[in-house]
């Protein structure tokens, strides 16, 4: 019988970690040496912790991992937390008995307050099914149509009707283009330089207010998910009201199904948005996915959380989950204590807290 065990990841276990995700995935996300080493040795939270299932000769035959994160409570309050990440068992040696020890090992870990994770269309049952998870919110999908020639290429290799899909999108995109620009002429937001140190700590310290209990940002954070990952970097675009700095917006590009996404993957800001703000910056937003040459601009959050609110309405189109390979429902299994500030419906939590992209 195999057992479960947790530990601490070291960079010498990394072969044996790509040997088990290699016996069932093939892609980067899961064989590449350097990205496991960025996600999950190079996080300024801490080191991963693997949900380890052995053999009786020792040899790992499946994995989770806990990877660290610190949980913001409020300015000055923080606990430990972890979200769950990267499960794979090799699968002659799935059985009822290690998936159920598996789990169970990433509810309560010894060392953290609340554990988050989400479920895909396998495991959705079986979390909801069999363990009863209750879950305390889901992520819901908006975005808008930038172009349409990267969809019908996805069906037809006629550079004709290709050609014809590109006539039909320039205009909607210089429509968005120029909306964004008068947007701008009433709202004086726009994307500008990188602040100061000491303002940029002043914005996350209002965040942490604004944006009730979440899973901690702070510059190092920032650095790590955006700018040092092999695979999934993104562009950061810091937001302006003349000259004072709101906070940021975390892109970035990726393919899907054949078409060219722009993803919001990340919003902090130090204070609520009007509404003619709020138009604006999904206006902004559309736009760099324009300039990028995107065939949509879209995003996953919480939006029954005040500051991610801003991201739903206008111009967006809300996107059911039908639409989605699967709904995002986020578990969270908090400590006695945390429960009341984190089993909560409208938490703080963005596509920046998932390893989705």
């Amino acid at each position: 019988m195999n057992k479960i065990r947790l530990e601490a990841l070291q960079a010498d276990g990394l072969d044996e970690q790509i040997a088990v995700g290699a016996a069932v995935y093939v892609t980067p996300e899961v064989t590449d040496r350097e990205h496991l080493r960025w996600k999950h040795l190079g996080n300024p939270g801490g080191v991963s912790t693997s949900i380890s299932a052995r053999n009786p000769q020792g040899e790992l035959v499946g994995r989770s991992f806990l990877q660290p994160r610190r949980v913001s409570l409020g300015v000055a309050d923080s606990c430990a937390g972890a979200t769950v990440t990267d499960l794979v068992v090799k699968p002659e040696e799935r059985n009822a008995a290690t998936m159920i020890s598996m789990t169970r090992a990433a509810r309560a870990p010894e060392g953290f307050d609340v554990v988050f994770h989400t479920s895909n269309e396998v495991s959705d049952i079986f979390y909801r099914k069999l363990f009863k998870f209750p879950v305390a919110f889901s992520l819901q999908a908006a975005g808008l149509p930038i172009g349409v020639a990267g969809a019908i290429g996805r069906f037809v290799s006629n550079r004709a009707l290709i050609a014809f899909g590109n006539f039909l999108a320039s205009p909607w995109r210089l429509l968005i283009r120029a909306a964004a620009d008068v947007g701008a002429w009433g709202t004086r937001l726009s994307f500008g330089p990188v602040p100061q140190e000491a303002e940029r700590a002043e914005i996350f310290r209002r965040f942490r207010s604004y944006a009730g209990p979440h899973l901690a940002r702070d510059d190092a954070f920032v650095d790590w998910r955006f700018s040092q990952g092999t695979l999934f970097r993104g562009d950061v675009r810091w937001l302006w009201k003349q000259h004072e700095c709101l906070g940021h917006l975390a892109f970035k590009q990726v393919d899907l199904a054949g078409l060219k996404i722009m993803v919001i993957m990340d919003s902090v800001l130090s204070r609520p948005l009007s509404g003619g703000e709020s138009a604006h910056l999904k206006l902004m937003a559309a736009r760099v996915a324009a300039d990028a040459g995107c065939d949509a601009v879209f995003t996953l959050a919480n939006m029954q959380n005040l500051a991610l609110k801003w991201m739903s309405g206008f111009p967006f189109i809300a996107i059911p989950d039908r639409h989605l390979p699967h709904p995002t429902p986020i578990f969270v299994h908090a400590a006695e204590g945390r429960r009341g500030a984190m089993e909560r419906p409208d938490l703080f939590f963005s596509l920046a807290d998932l390893d989705y992209f």
